[in-house]
C-alpha cells in the first residue's frame, strides 16, 4: 500500500527538479506530493514522533507568542483506497475543538478540499511544525523528506524556504 504525503504549501518549484527516494507526483501550481510505502520504517517513525509530541505543539500555539509563526498539522485521510496526507494551516482552539484550513489541494481524497475550514481530529494528525525565529520545530515528515534531498535540492529547498534546520 502507498500512501501520499504533501511537503507544505508553497514549495511546488523547488521540488520541480527534485529525485529524492519516494514517488514524486508533480502538480502545475500545487506541493509536491510524495507516495512512500507503508512499510517506510523511517516515515513511520517521524510520524510517531510526530503524533507523540503533539500535546506539546497545541500547548505552544495555546499561548501568545510573538516568535512563532506558520503553525500547522499534517493530517491522515483515508478513503479506503488510498491514503492521504495533508496540511492544516492555523489550527486554533473554538470551543474547546481545533479547527484549521486545508492547506494544499488534495490530491486522491474527496473529503476536503484546499481552503476550506476543517475540524481537527487530533486522533489522526501524524505531525505538526511551526517556525520560530526561522528556526524549523517539529515537522518531522519535512526533515526526513529534506534529508533524502540531494546535497543541491536541499540547498535550494533551504533557500526557499528561509528555514533553519537544527542538527538532528
Amino acid at each position: 500500500m502507498r500512501i501520499s504525503i504533501l511537503l507544505l504549501p508553497g514549495l511546488l518549484l523547488l521540488f520541480a527538479s527534485c529525485t529524492s527516494s519516494a514517488d514524486k507526483v508533480e502538480r502545475p501550481g500545487e506541493p509536491a506530493i510524495y507516495n512512500v510505502t507503508a512499510e517506510d520504517a523511517e516515515m513511520n517513525h517521524a510520524m510517531k514522533q510526530g503524533k507523540a509530541t503533539l500535546p506539546q505543539f497545541l500547548t505552544t500555539i495555546s499561548k501568545p507568542d510573538s516568535t512563532i509563526s506558520n503553525p500547522a498539522v499534517k493530517v491522515h485521510y483515508d478513503d479506503g483506497e488510498q491514503k492521504e496526507f495533508l496540511w492544516i494551516s492555523d489550527p486554533v482552539l473554538e470551543n474547546g475543538q481545533w479547527y484549521g484550513t486545508v492547506a494544499n489541494t488534495p490530491e486522491y481524497t474527496k473529503q476536503v478540499a484546499a481552503g476550506q475550514k476543517v475540524r481537527i481530529d487530533t486522533a489522526v494528525v501524524v505531525d505538526w511544525d511551526y517556525t520560530q525565529n526561522n528556526h524549523l520545530m517539529g515537522g518531522y515528515t519535512v526533515k526526513l523528506l529534506r534529508n533524502r534531498m540531494t546535497p543541491e535540492e536541499r540547498s535550494a529547498f533551504d533557500q526557499s524556504t528561509g528555514w533553519i534546520f537544527d542538527k538532528q
